[in-house]
């Protein structure tokens, strides 16, 4: 070969327009095909997904006062056992929802009591073995005091977006992504007596705008998610046991906050939301009531709701022994706030004055 010769390689024609339409099809089938099953598995579009950022939407609102000057904070139980529309509709106040799973509520009274100007209701849930500890949470909600705060603009944009998809799309929920099925379909089996690292709940919820959120309805119904949901609460052992100078030293930590809100025109108040089974038994043994609900009533000077005092929050439906059905939920909403209008001042004087002369 000369270095005058030039080699010219023909390129085989290829129909690549007719490929690109070809990949788009069966993108578009296997997307389809899994939203398809994902659906037949209960799940639907417009339940969104919790979310750091879908919490640090609501925070924001307190701190730039679009609230109606009502704020729930707790653990999950009175995030799934509250319904914000019923709150509204006997009160015509809507409550801002910072309640987290799995998550003590007392860091974020403190925020709210030493880092804000808050100064309206709060209604604090109380879960006994997570309130009466030191324990911080799930990982997924750590830091949270300070995240919304800052939150990247990135941060804020993806979540808008992420939102507008999961209102269309049942597949992208996170309990059920294809990497957390196949995990769950080839599980390792834990040694004789021990138990495992890894007690994922799976789905438990649905949440909704403003963080409304509802037990799944298919927990309710499929025996063996409910059971593996009580399985993760366990083991019901009375453990942890409150050591009676600890419970005196969160009921005097709680008093320094409410009365720091207080101090500024506001007020607080104590919910003790439905548990059932061996879990109630279990949080007998170790969170004993006269130990940790009376003595923080009685130190704070607060006014509580327990639910074991009322006969319209007893034999309510607790099907997992910690979370309310989403048929009981109204009428456990409907029960406390209207015995919060009746007994709490600040209460009746802001429904008075939203109701005008």
């Amino acid at each position: 070969m000369t270095p005058d010769e030039v080699i010219t390689r023909v390129i085989p024609q290829q129909r690549w327009r007719a490929a690109a339409w070809l990949a788009m099809a069966l993108v578009v089938a296997a997307v389809a095909a899994w939203e398809l099953q994902m659906r037949r598995l209960g799940l639907r579009a417009g339940d969104l997904d919790d979310s750091r950022s879908h919490w640090a939407v609501e925070r924001r609102k307190v701190a730039t006062g679009e609230h109606d000057g009502v704020v729930i904070i707790g653990s999950s139980r009175i995030l799934f056992d509250t319904n914000l529309d019923a709150w509204e509709e006997m009160s015509g106040l809507r409550p801002i929802q910072l309640a987290l799973p799995g998550t003590n509520p007392r860091p974020h009274l403190k925020d709210l009591a030493e880092n804000s100007d808050f100064a309206g209701l709060l209604v604090v849930g109380v879960t006994p073995d997570i309130y009466f500890t030191d324990w911080p949470g799930i990982p997924l909600f750590a830091g949270l005091t300070d995240f919304w705060r800052e939150e990247s603009p990135s941060s804020r944009f993806g979540h808008r977006v992420w939102i507008e998809l999961q209102r269309r799309l049942a597949f992208l929920d996170d309990a059920y992504r294809l990497g957390t099925l196949i995990d769950r379909a080839v599980p390792l089996p834990d040694r004789p007596g021990v138990r495992g690292p890894i007690r994922d709940v799976w789905k438990l919820a649905e949440v909704f705008d403003d963080r409304q959120t509802t037990m799944w309805p298919r927990l309710e119904t499929d025996e063996y998610l409910r059971d593996h949901a009580r399985w993760v609460w366990g083991p019901f052992n009375g453990e942890p046991l409150v050591e009676a100078a600890d419970a005196e030293r969160i009921a005097a930590e709680s008093r320094k906050h409410v009365e720091m809100i207080r101090a500024r025109g506001g007020e607080v108040v104590f919910i003790r939301a439905p548990s059932a089974g061996l879990y109630l038994e279990s949080e007998r043994q170790g969170q004993p009531r006269a130990r940790t609900w009376d003595r923080l009533l009685a130190v704070t000077g607060a006014y509580g709701i327990h639910f074991e005092d009322h006969d319209t929050m007893r034999d309510l439906d607790v099907p997992e022994w910690s979370h309310l059905s989403a048929a009981s939920q109204p009428k456990f909403t409907r029960a406390y706030v209207e015995l919060l209008m009746r007994d709490v001042p600040w209460l009746r004087e802001h429904v008075a004055r939203r109701a005008g002369p």
